[in-house]
């Protein structure tokens, strides 16, 4: 049993972009959190687990750094999970007859996933995070999964940045 996914719909990336990431050579993963509650949960929770960190590590060694079971220069942690949610609104005076004064309301309940990837340095200092959120699309879970870290760490580069010749 886990949680259900997320379509990618909205994927923030947090980073400081003057901060030297050659130094870094190796990850190893941290803490991981499932926020599913246990009841509402689709996925076996070990499942859900490899699904992230095969995707984590996958992204981050064909960016050059190698996993490490031990210290690491790198933490992998995250949060991932689905809530239920409901909107509500007023659609105003929408099919009502002239001067008559009906205001109609609406509610959609809908699950939200989230994914939310830190990578934190030897010092507990957060220098990279992905934050995504989207509408739940369980069947396509692990795809969602892979997509969201794609995407999260698309400018993560160890390698050197290139100085421009004046």
């Amino acid at each position: 049993m886990s949680i259900t996914s997320l379509s990618a719909q909205e994927i923030k990336v947090e980073y400081d972009k003057n901060r030297d990431f050659t130094k870094y050579k190796t990850f190893a993963f941290g803490e991981a959190e499932i926020i599913t509650p246990k009841d509402e949960r689709v996925f076996d929770e070990k499942v859900l687990h490899n699904w992230v960190k095969n995707s984590v590590t996958k992204e981050l060694e064909e960016k050059g750094l190698k996993r490490s079971d031990t210290t690491a220069d790198l933490v992998v942690s995250y949060i991932i999970g689905a809530v239920e949610l409901s909107e509500t609104g007023d659609l105003g005076p929408f099919g009502g007859a002239p001067g008559i004064e009906t205001n109609r309301h609406y509610t959609n309940s809908f699950r939200q996933g989230n994914l939310v990837i830190d990578l934190d340095d030897k010092n507990n200092f957060l220098i990279w995070r992905v934050n995504a959120q989207g509408v739940n699309m369980s069947p396509q879970a692990e795809r969602y999964i892979n997509e969201v870290v794609a995407k999260g760490f698309k400018k993560f580069s160890i390698k050197p940045k290139k100085v421009k010749k004046k």
